[in-house]
């Protein structure tokens, strides 16, 4: 499933996005879900919870009966995710969403909610362990667009050649490496290089020091492959800015902060996810299951948009 091209399921997105109109007159679902992000303190998960959550309350409110459990760790940690599959497992849940740190790690633990009868979901980053339905990002695609966008800005700069610095999340992650390699594919050929990873955790803090140090270093560009990586380093540039040092960045994830990059223009751009729907894509997945529907390991790709200062009041 690793291999997967993610791509657009029209028709099963649809049916999916149907909500309750179809479902309340039909035989109620009751079951319980296990939610496990990849930590509690990224915006975008905080997001997909959000959404899945008011999915669950609309589905009870017509009269089923499903509960749902946020069990992310506090911070992206392989162990800890393992330990709250595990969790999941003994507190009798029938179905696993979950977005992996890397698509190996938890294969084990998943395998064993598998052989226990629980249903699998993936929302924006699975596992190469093949799950009943994935609802993501194609981030390469999104990597991409975010390469697309920076060099477009770097020839209308006139700025050809240098050193562009990546601030990543954390090593292994899948979604963050397939962020990274789409972005490096438009400056292959290039006179441009690209610097050495530097993984900040997806903390902002780390992400600011290490951006520091590489406009110390004298690159010409930063990109971030995730929320907190991309806060930081826009913070860095805001702080260079004052020394009339000119460093061109993009990233990922939209969040308040974020925004207010844009606005005060260190931060070109965000591609933007839609982790709303994912969540209550997700959802409804458990509930088309739930009433007999075989969703066939099918992949959704739920879309990314470039925010920059021409729109980033829509996404406020």
């Amino acid at each position: 499933m690793k291999k997967k091209a993610l791509a657009m399921v029209m028709t099963a997105a649809m049916a999916l996005s149907l909500g309750t109109v179809g479902f309340a007159e039909e035989t109620p679902v009751e079951t319980k879900v296990a939610l496990i992000t990849m930590d509690q303190m990224d915006v975008h998960w905080v997001r997909l919870k959000e959404a899945a959550e008011a999915k669950v309350a609309e589905y009870n409110e017509a009269g089923n009966n499903i509960e749902m459990t946020w069990m992310a760790p506090e911070t992206k940690d392989n162990a800890q995710q393992i330990q709250k599959i595990e969790a999941a497992i003994s507190d009798g849940a029938n179905y696993i969403i979950i977005a992996c740190n890397d698509a190996t790690s938890c294969n084990n633990a998943l395998q064993e909610a598998l052989d226990a009868g629980i249903k699998i979901i993936y929302v924006d980053a699975p596992a190469s362990l093949e799950g009943s339905a994935t609802f993501a990002t194609d981030n390469y695609a999104g990597g991409v667009q975010a390469g697309e966008y920076l060099k477009a800005v770097l020839d209308e700069a006139g700025v050809t050649e240098g050193t562009i610095g990546i601030v990543d999340a954390q090593a292994g992650v899948d979604s963050c490496q397939n962020r990274y390699d789409g972005f490096a594919s438009v400056f292959e050929g290039t006179d441009f290089e690209l610097g050495e990873r530097q993984y900040s955790d997806g903390d902002n803090a780390k992400a600011q020091e290490l951006a520091n140090t590489l406009i110390a270093n004298g690159v010409v560009a930063i990109y971030g492959t995730n929320d907190g990586a991309t806060n930081g380093a826009a913070a860095a540039v805001a702080d260079a800015a004052k020394d009339d040092l000119t460093i061109y960045c993009v990233g990922w994830d939209k969040s308040d902060s974020n925004i207010a990059h844009v606005e005060g223009g260190e931060l070109l751009a965000f591609m933007a996810q839609n982790p709303n729907v994912m969540g209550e894509d997700a959802i409804d997945a458990v509930v088309a299951m739930e009433r007999g529907e075989d969703l066939g390991g099918e992949v959704v790709d739920t879309g990314v948009s470039t925010v920059d200062a021409s729109n980033v009041a829509d996404f406020k």
